[in-house]
């Protein structure tokens, strides 16, 4: 029974390039899990305000928004090793550059904020073709798995890099410096795995210009309902519900009393539970629950800010925020792979760097939530997110209901031309 249970959730990584590009990933994201930890320390510490860790994030907001739609494009047009090679050798050499600032106490806001701007910048073209990419390295019947065992890689590593983040933190010839020095040689492993890996093709139709192939992308999505709610529904969630990062820091010195390098163990504590329920739903991507457990993950994300912003305690935060990293990694995990189902292998990268505009959204919503806390308080700020998912979410399952009993939508005519 067991073994039926794994074969069946963990199929995709029965592929070898799909498991090393999965490695890969997992680094990646190791390293952007521990940067989301460690820059919100630097910049809390250097100001003792949220909008200052808002603001730093508001880089990655506006790369993510202005550059992620040409990302799309160009990830359907050129090959994907290439551009991941120099992507993400970019992303190394900026954390390498932010620690030693660092190390040498040249560092200041504005300088990390720049470097959460050349972060979203290259995320936005690296993101949708390492998405894309496993449409080629799987068949299309194990391709809904094998995007939800690249979010339960991804969930797996916000387990392990706020410990590891807050471990580095702490030692004191480390300190945050040091931790981004770290990240930065991550980076080399990642680099490494690409040359394992088969070259990759573009598989862009038609459009005689980036603009073409953008409006084509657009276009995709709007002639299919189911696609454009759950594209939509993301960028909504993701807007109003995963800000909480923000206001954590001042959350834990003025409400609870604690320093905010705790600010780890809450992260930990909601990424562990992320990462069991995102294997528990992995093998139901495929499944028709897949819009109910969406929709569920969703809500039980909402209930559980507002049970971290009424928390009394810490005891009381972590187990507010165990059960946020379940809501959290039931709606990424079935959001991604019922996008990527319902799109054509042809659109992937396009279809991926508008869900990616949730991310430039949220960067931008986090630091007026941030400005939102330091006004009117860390809890109230809470509660204002926890209402804006809960409508999001209401709103979602309402439009779905028309659309569940529908017969699978038409492939689009793919147009003639192309690179």
């Amino acid at each position: 029974m067991i073994s039926a249970w794994a074969a069946r959730t963990f199929k995709a990584l029965r592929y070898r390039h799909y498991r090393v590009l999965w490695i890969g990933t997992s680094l990646a994201f190791l390293a952007f899990m521990m940067s989301s930890v460690v820059q919100a320390v630097v910049a809390f510490e250097l100001t003792g305000r949220n909008g200052a860790v808002g603001f730093v994030s508001l880089g990655m907001g506006l790369a993510t928004i202005v550059v992620s739609p040409f990302g799309g494009v160009t990830a359907d047009r050129l090959p994907k090793r290439r551009l991941l090679f120099i992507g993400q050798s970019i992303i190394g050499l900026n954390f390498a550059a932010v620690g030693l600032l660092i190390v040498f106490d040249l560092i200041t806001i504005p300088l990390l904020a720049l470097s959460t701007l050349v972060m979203g910048t290259v995320f936005s073209f690296i993101g949708p073709a390492r998405q894309a990419w496993i449409g080629e390295l799987l068949p299309p019947h194990d391709l809904p798995n094998g995007i939800a065992l690249q979010q339960v890689g991804m969930t797996l590593t916000r387990v392990i890099g706020p410990f590891v983040a807050a471990g580095l933190i702490g030692i004191s010839f480390v300190g945050t410096g040091g931790t981004y020095l770290f990240m930065a040689g991550l980076f080399i492993f990642v680099v490494l795995t690409l040359s394992m890996l088969p070259p990759s093709r573009a598989v862009a139709r038609g459009g005689r210009s980036f603009r073409d192939d953008m409006v084509l992308g657009v276009r995709h999505i709007r002639e299919r309902p189911r696609l454009m709610l759950a594209v939509v529904t993301f960028i909504g969630v993701i807007m109003a519900g995963f800000s909480y990062f923000v206001v954590l820091p001042g959350f834990l010195e003025n409400a609870l009393g604690r320093p905010p390098k705790d600010m780890a163990l809450l992260m930990a504590a909601g990424a562990a539970s992320g990462f069991a329920v995102s294997i528990a739903v992995a093998g139901a991507a495929s499944s028709r629950h897949a819009w109910s457990l969406m929709a569920a993950g969703g809500a039980v994300l909402g209930l559980s800010l507002l049970v971290l912003a009424a928390a009394p305690s810490f005891g009381v935060a972590v187990l507010a925020m165990l059960a946020i990293g379940a809501g959290t990694g039931a709606f990424q995990v079935l959001n991604n792979a019922i996008v990527m189902r319902e799109a054509e292998p042809a659109y992937h990268g396009r279809v991926m760097s508008l869900t990616m505009l949730a991310w430039g959204v949220n960067g931008l919503a986090a630091y007026p939530f941030g400005a939102l806390a330091d006004r009117i308080g860390e809890r109230e700020t809470l509660v204002v997110m926890a209402a804006g998912v809960l409508v999001i979410v209401a709103g979602a399952w309402a439009a779905s209901l028309p659309l569940r009993g529908a017969a699978a939508e038409p492939a689009l005519p793919r147009p003639l031309g192309g690179d």
